[in-house]
Parts: structure tokens; C-alpha cells; sequence
């Protein structure tokens, strides 16, 4: 990276009254898009997804939870704000048909006591988490990806 574009990008990130947006799109592009990809669609059978699908989480707390307590989020080194801002545009960005209707953001002060707590398990958590969405979440009513399946499958 030159070092003209570290100088901007760091100007970038730190200049009062940018768009909250626009850093959170910068922050996915350094530290999430190298495993989730830029367009969200994850590794198969290494990397879940997020597009057309972490927003299904949001449907109980336990996956609101859970999709800040995975450790790529959890232990992430951004602040709490910068957290709770890439964690809602990441939502909205790629999954905001999967949100449920009444979806209240991300606050940092939830971010801060989130990530506190964070998942030593996450492919088993996530498929707990999955099994009991697909009794509410009729999208969910027969997933399957590499690590789980759930609902009623043929």
C-alpha cells in the first residue's frame, strides 16, 4: 500500500462528520471481505455467508447475539463504534430482506457488552440457533449449507 493511500485512508476513517456508511463499507473491504469475499457470499464449506442470510439471525435474540459474538467480530480490534457501524451497514448492505421489520441497530454500548462474551463454538451454536429460527422463519423451514441442516427436509 502506498504510502499516500494509507495517509487518505487513514484521514478517511478519522475525520469527523463522514458518512458512518462509507467507513463501514472501508472497514468490511480491510477486514472481512478477504474470508466473506466483496459480495458476501462466503467460501463454501469454509466461510458462511452473509448475503441474503445473516439477516435471518436477527429474528431472535440469541442470533443477535451470536453474530456479534463470533470471534472474527468479537475480537476484532475496531472500537465499539466502528463495530456497531460496520455490524449494521453489513445487515442492511447485504441481507436486509432476511431482517425482521421491527430491526433496531446496533448500538456500540450492546456492541461493548457483546463482545465480551465471545462464542467458543460458533458452527454448533449456529446450527442451534438455525434449528429453533426454522419454527419461526419459514425461509429456514429446510436449509442445509455445509455445516448444518435444518427444518422439515425431504
Amino acid at each position: 500500500m502506498s504510502w499516500r493511500f494509507s495517509l487518505a485512508l487513514t484521514f478517511f476513517l478519522t475525520v469527523p462528520g463522514w458518512a458512518n456508511n462509507e467507513r463501514a463499507w472501508v472497514n468490511y473491504a480491510l477486514r472481512c471481505q478477504g474470508c466473506h469475499l466483496p459480495d458476501a457470499m462466503g467460501m463454501q464449506g469454509k466461510v458462511p455467508r452473509l448475503n441474503g442470510f445473516v439477516g435471518y439471525f436477527l429474528h431472535s435474540d440469541e442470533g443477535r447475539r451470536f453474530i456479534i459474538q463470533v470471534p472474527g467480530v468479537s475480537k476484532s480490534t475496531l472500537s465499539d463504534e466502528e463495530l456497531s457501524e460496520l455490524m449494521n451497514w453489513v445487515v442492511n448492505e447485504f441481507s436486509a430482506a432476511q431482517m425482521p421489520a421491527d430491526f433496531v441497530p446496533y448500538t456500540p454500548d450492546e456492541i461493548n457488552r457483546l463482545r465480551k462474551d465471545p462464542e467458543s463454538d460458533p458452527l454448533e451454536r449456529r446450527g442451534d440457533i438455525l434449528t429453533k429460527l426454522a419454527v419461526t422463519v419459514p425461509e429456514l423451514d429446510c436449509y442445509t449449507d455445509a455445516w448444518v441442516t435444518v427444518g422439515n427436509c425431504p
